[in-house]
């Protein structure tokens, strides 16, 4: 990346913090694991009991275009249209919806996906060999990447779907996801991309990736808390997948209760379930405002701008970055490692750090739009000091 486009953190960004009541006490870089909770939450619950209560049952018709309204704010992280989008409480019901409408049973019956998935999504995928999946995890040689070249590979005539991470949970590492998809649409594959790690900080385009599938979440970068997960696909192919794991909610006619067999919507609710975790999707609402004022692309900038401080204090101390290098290749996060760096994660929350440490990745890093480069100096700094007491 040339000097001229070189991100540059972004000082205006700070008039949000006001927003995140941690931030007053506290340097929060842990925003890829649950990005800090927006004032705007608890507001946004008392809404949700105010309408409950005023409404009872009535409030369903107020409900169902909550879950709308959230699904469509959701689908710009991911540049996606609008109607196209569907919620529900998590990536692994997504996961396991998706595989109960395939076919395990012929030929094609294998799911290629990279080694280093989070470990939720192969929990998912491993269980389905009952059924006559053949799951191909493709190694990674460092622990940090699973290099392209080699999932291509792994892709071919018997592979039935690829469920692949945009962003490796232990190191950040960005995957190529139109090369796989690809790959994978010429032997006639699904790709169902989990974009969980990196939706909020790295712009997505789904329509460029040629994703058949993408799911994400709240909890993370959006700073929406645990409950609201959602999943886009292509409308073509929702049109043909008809899943096993379903619920009323995923009925053309749901308030009508009618008997089995169910007569799936046509739209994106198909995918819905049961009854949605409707107060989850308040605080979402309420969250994704601050992140689509800012816009991602400028999140972005300011991220990468932090994320080199981080790189450089650790490289100058002779520290491990488990991370890429190269800012294009690397997700929200930075990955530093050394010997003692477990207790030094303790130690560094104990005194109002907010971070993460993950086996064969050290301390995870992950400054957000609300983080100021003084922060990012002074933890730098205490890492150092903790590495170099041993």
């Amino acid at each position: 990346m040339d000097s001229k486009n070189k991100p540059a953190v972004d000082p205006s960004l700070a008039r949000y913090r006001a927003d995140y009541p941690i931030l007053a006490d506290t340097t929060y870089m842990n925003s890829n694991s649950m990005g800090a909770m927006p004032r705007q939450a608890k507001e946004a619950l008392a809404t949700y009991a105010d309408d409950w209560a005023r409404e009872g049952v009535e409030v369903w018709d107020a409900w169902v275009k909550v879950v709308d309204e959230v699904s469509d704010a959701a689908a710009r992280f991911i540049g996606a249209p609008a109607g196209q989008t569907t919620l529900n409480q998590n990536v692994a019901f997504f996961q396991a919806q998706i595989a109960s409408c395939l076919d395990f049973s012929g030929a094609r019956n294998k799911v290629v996906m990279e080694a280093l998935q989070f470990p939720n999504v192969i929990y998912v995928w491993e269980r389905h060999q009952e059924l006559g999946g053949r799951l191909e995890l493709v190694p990674s040689d460092d622990g940090m990447t699973v290099p392209t070249e080699r999932i291509l590979e792994a892709i071919d005539e018997e592979t039935l779907i690829v469920p692949i991470s945009h962003g490796i949970y232990v190191s950040g590492a960005l995957q190529d996801v139109k090369a796989i998809c690809d790959r994978a649409h010429e032997v006639g594959a699904l790709v169902m991309v989990d974009a969980y790690q990196t939706v909020g900080v790295v712009p997505i385009d789904v329509a460029e990736w040629g994703a058949d599938i993408v799911v994400s979440g709240s909890h993370k970068w959006l700073c929406g808390g645990p409950g609201t997960a959602f999943m886009w696909m292509k409308p073509e192919v929702r049109e043909r997948l008809h899943p096993r794991i379903t619920g009323w909610m995923g009925h053309a006619r749901p308030f009508s209760f009618e008997p089995a067999p169910i007569a799936y919507a046509e739209s994106s609710w198909r995918f819905m379930g049961g009854t949605p975790s409707i107060p989850a999707y308040y605080v979402a609402r309420a969250a994704y405002k601050n992140l689509l004022e800012v816009g991602v692309p400028q999140i972005r900038a300011h991220n990468l701008a932090l994320s080199r401080i981080i790189i450089d204090r650790a490289q100058a101390a002779g520290l491990t970055v488990h991370s890429p290098l190269d800012d294009n290749l690397r997700s929200g996060f930075v990955a530093v490692d050394f010997p003692t760096s477990e207790g030094a994660c303790a130690q560094l929350i104990a005194e109002k750090y907010k971070l993460d440490w993950r086996p064969k990745c050290g301390l995870r890093l992950g400054p957000h739009f609300y983080t100021t480069e003084a922060e990012v100096e002074r933890m730098m700094a205490r890492i150092v000091e903790l590495a170099a007491a041993g």
